[in-house]
């Protein structure tokens, strides 16, 4: 093992399912963790730069992190985290051969009654890609599953959702990774109610995820047995029970014999933030209150706060209802709209909580009112592949192809491969391909490469192999200068128009005057054909203004945040906030319905 890595302890269940590539997961080295914003609205006057679990265990903030979960979970081990969590519930990638995106809308043009604009005004943003070759997806699971077994604790547990694609793949998986003794339960999810294409199937109606229930230590987990009213009208042996109700089963969802303790779907006026895959808090919820800890108990026995993890945190759902319930929470997503939308509805939640504190209306112990977001192996600098494959298949006609696990799709007759978007088109990349068509020797088709741009040396080295090979040809379409195809986007950041002015000694009065975000311009336009987009109040495009008033130049510390009540709602764009200090920096962080950043400061930094 290198001395940069942390150990990771091998599989111990018999049952082993087989796929190509399987390796195990002796050890993982972690990366640092970099604090990117604070939101403290209590203002504790502390920050953790380093997120190490002796750090924290005294004086906790919650977790968020932006980057790949098993980086990030290996930078867990190594700061302390080995045996600290109490629950893990995931939701990750079903294997499913489907793009998912989020919706998303600007803010609001409903209210200004031009259906052309409202028609066009919901983007579809790629999230992720769920397109796996089998051995892949079951090696990425098998390593992100081993990593969770070190950070539980003896008592913990771990929820994995899943349907019908995996789940009996990821039974056997989690049989070797945490041993078949630790299972504990099957919980079938009832989704909702049965309509639209649904109904359409030539068989009987799916309607059910699956959600896999192990124990760290089955012997040891902690479980409250939970239970639901009895109907009005039910009685046995003659007549109406005593006690607690009906112990819930292990079949879950919407049915109307449960009345108003079923699981609802997703609620639309509270909860839903865009995402496809989006859980309802109540099933979490269930989850949540059945394996752990109470807060205020475990608080009133001098033990620690249960502690929730969640690494494919999406809308960020799990951290929700870890907040609501007063527990700690980890939360981690690769994708930074899925962080920002986290972040959004935890800021949301937790100043609503504040306002009942201050009501006296909630009295729970002990209260995390705040977070940090932390960024691993700098994945801001990125873009996402899967929207750069959604976009060039968009804009080119592209078909994908569901299967092939290196090839993007097909034009044509072509095969395609759509070179990663934050580089131009290298000798390397070609050297790829060509490898790869050599492992094929009865793949007779040509392939056309997709870049934005190329460099100088690989038109003669395309020419070279073309002049060799009467099939298998290289075409490249550059989409920064191919006119086959029309104007392609090309990401331009973001940029703002801010004015500030003094209003005292320390206070300030912001203004943002412009915003534009090309990228949405550019993608209304695309969606729209041919009709050219206009928005009349540039405050549509953003999503949230945050204010630092003691910005250090290194973390973004929030302590004001306009993020509109209702999704239809503008931002303000008009501040007066008081500085830290008569020398302070300010600094206004402004995020996009897409999630782009731009950062102004005063004075500039």
């Amino acid at each position: 093992m290198p001395e940069d890595g942390t150990r990771i302890s091998a599989a111990k269940g018999r049952p082993m399912l087989r796929w190509v590539g399987k390796q195990p997961l002796d050890y993982v080295r972690g990366f640092p963790a970099q604090l990117v914003e604070v939101f403290d609205p209590l203002d504790s006057g502390r920050k953790t730069t380093t997120p190490t679990y002796d750090a924290l265990k005294h004086d906790w903030k919650n977790l968020l992190f932006h980057g790949d979960n098993k980086e990030v979970m290996a930078t867990l081990l190594e700061n302390g985290f080995r045996g600290q969590v109490d629950l893990v519930y995931i939701d990750p990638p079903f294997s499913s051969n489907r793009d998912y995106v989020r919706s998303v809308e600007l803010r609001g043009l409903r209210q200004l009654g031009d259906m052309d604009r409202d028609a066009v005004s919901v983007l579809q943003q790629a999230m992720y890609e769920d397109m796996w070759q089998r051995d892949t997806y079951f090696q990425f699971m098998y390593e992100r599953l081993l990593l969770l077994r070190e950070l539980l604790a003896d008592h913990g547990s771990i929820y994995v959702h899943l349907d019908w694609r995996v789940a009996h793949y990821l039974k056997a998986i989690m049989d070797e990774v945490f041993g078949e003794d630790n299972f504990i339960r099957e919980i079938i999810w009832r989704i909702g109610w049965v309509s639209g294409y649904k109904s359409a199937a030539k068989n009987w109606i799916r309607n059910h995820e699956t959600i896999l229930y192990y124990g760290k230590d089955k012997s040891k987990v902690i479980f409250n047995k939970m239970y639901t009213p009895y109907p009005p009208d039910y009685e046995r042996w003659g007549g109406r029970p005593k006690g607690k109700g009906l112990p819930i089963e292990d079949v879950w969802g919407v049915f109307p014999q449960e009345g108003v303790t079923s699981l609802q779907v997703v609620s639309f006026a509270t909860e839903y933030e865009g995402f496809q895959t989006q859980k309802p808090e109540g099933l979490l919820e269930r989850i949540v209150r059945a394996s752990a800890r109470d807060p205020q108990q475990a608080v009133q026995n001098g033990m620690d706060v249960p502690l929730v993890l969640d690494c494919f945190v999406g809308s960020g759902t799990a951290a929700a209802v870890a907040q609501k319930l007063g527990m700690r929470w980890i939360a981690c997503d690769v994708n930074k709209g899925a962080v920002q939308t986290t972040s959004n509805r935890l800021r949301k939640l937790i100043l609503g909580q504040i306002k009942k504190d201050k009501k006296g209306k909630q009295h729970q112990l002990p209260r995390h009112r705040s977070f940090g977001v932390y960024q691993v192996n700098n994945y801001d600098l990125r873009l996402l592949k899967t929207e750069a494959v959604e976009l060039a298949t968009h804009h080119i006609g592209i078909q994908r192809m569901k299967t092939d696990v290196f090839f993007d799709g097909t034009l044509g007759k072509s095969l395609v491969k759509i070179v990663d978007f934050n580089h131009p088109l290298t000798l390397m990349d070609i050297q790829l391909i060509q490898d790869e068509l050599r492992k094929r020797p009865a793949e007779d088709r040509n392939v056309t490469i997709v870049c934005l741009g190329k460099e100088l040396a690989v038109d003669p080295e395309i020419e070279n192999w073309n002049r060799k090979h009467p099939v298998n040809k290289l075409d490249v379409i550059e989409l920064k200068t191919d006119k086959r195809y029309g104007h392609f986007l090309v990401h331009k950041p973001a940029e703002a128009t801010i004015a500030v002015k003094k209003a005292g000694k320390r206070k300030v009065t912001i203004e943002v005057q412009e915003f534009i975000s090309p990228t949405i311009i550019e993608r209304l336009n695309i969606d729209s054909g041919l009709i050219k987009v206009t928005i009349p109040d540039f405050r549509s495009m953003i999503d949230t203004v945050l204010i630092d008033t003691d910005y250090d130049c290194k973390t973004f510390r929030v302590v004001y945040s306009d993020v509109p009540e209702k999704k239809h709602d503008l931002v303000e764009g008009k501040y007066e906030v008081e500085l830290a200090s008569p020398n302070a920096r300010l600094a206004v962080k402004i995020i996009d319905m897409l999630g782009e950043e731009v950062l102004f400061t005063y004075p500039p930094a």
